[in-house]
């Protein structure tokens, strides 16, 4: 009974009594401290890693490798961000070849599969690579696969439809639709057009709406030719068929500005296979660029890369994250 009656009298000491508020203090302290952490864990998530696959050319349009940070910058809406990190960009390309086979285009068919087929053989054993066709509408002529030989045979099929106008614009919209369905992380299109007559029924703000909310690099390649360029000139008087030029013109402008790919005009179909040659070697040579920027609920208007030398451009398409 002594020991007990001795332990509840020390419970109720003065002794007891300052150790019992150096606990408290001690609690308190350990919340505040946690409190602390949390906030401070707060300000680590405003920060977030975003990325850009993006092109490097020099002066005469040749790829340019290793390159570091510093040679890099990223600007939001106007405001420079830090480059972190830059890599080559090694997620395998989803690509989808979107080719005229049009009446228009005829002139051009042994070219086109000439350079096709030396494209394909360049990138199907990394990359993806699906074969649209639209001329008389939208067609997948050779669904997406790393596969030579369905390549090979689907370039073999390709042939120009007389009296047939193009849809591109159609094109575009559908191949960015499947795009989003699959939710392709690295999305790209290269069409090869002619420069005839094209019934699309999408607008080019409809399609570059697909384009940049999917962030499908886009590549367009224009043959041009004299007859051609005669028939535009007859109905570029207005109407519904002048319409329609305008909105393609739109697209072919716009559409790899805003996508970070490029636009090739040529006045002979047989430079195609040059081009197209370049165009792989721009495509396997990409960097994957990851910048810092605040967490934010809204979205940047745009999104710009550029090079600190003049002697180089850049051409950059944002990364889409998983969930977008």
């Amino acid at each position: 009974m002594r020991d007990s009656s001795y332990t509840l009298s020390e419970a109720h000491s003065p002794m007891s009594q300052a150790e019992r508020r150096r606990g408290f203090t001690a609690i308190w302290l350990l919340a505040v401290m946690t409190v602390g952490l949390v906030g401070q864990g707060t300000v680590w998530a405003q920060g977030e890693e975003r990325s850009m696959v993006v092109s490097v050319l020099d002066s005469s349009g040749a790829p340019v490798e290793g390159l570091a940070p510093t040679d890099f910058v990223i600007a939001e809406d106007g405001t420079e961000r830090e480059v972190l990190r830059v890599e080559p960009a090694t997620t395998p390309m989803q690509l989808a070849v979107l080719v005229d086979t049009s009446g228009a285009a005829a002139f051009a068919t042994a070219n086109i599969r000439e350079g096709l087929e030396a494209f394909v053989s360049r990138l199907h054993e990394d990359h993806e690579i699906a074969l649209v066709t639209f001329g008389n509408h939208p067609r997948i002529l050779v669904e997406s696969t790393g596969q030579i030989d369905r390549l090979r045979d689907g370039i073999g099929q390709l042939f120009a439809f007389p009296d047939t106008a193009a849809y591109l614009l159609d094109a575009l919209v559908e191949t960015t639709r499947g795009f989003e369905q699959r939710e392709a992380p690295r999305p790209v299109i290269v069409a090869v057009t002619s420069d005839g007559i094209d019934y699309s029924s999408q607008s080019a703000r409809r399609a570059l709406e697909g384009l940049r909310a999917n962030q499908v690099a886009t590549h367009m390649i224009v043959l041009q030719n004299q007859a051609n360029a005669a028939l535009r000139a007859s109905v570029n008087d207005g109407g519904e068929v002048a319409d329609h030029l305008y909105q393609r013109d739109l697209m072919l402008e716009q559409g790899p500005k805003e996508t970070g790919g490029q636009r090739h005009d040529l006045l002979v179909s047989s430079a195609l296979v040059d081009t197209l040659d370049t165009l792989a070697a721009i495509l396997t040579s990409q960097y994957e660029v990851v910048y810092s920027r605040p967490a934010s609920l809204i979205p940047p208007e745009e999104i710009a890369v550029r090079m600190r030398r003049d002697d180089l451009s850049a051409q950059g398409t944002p990364v889409r994250q998983s969930g977008e």
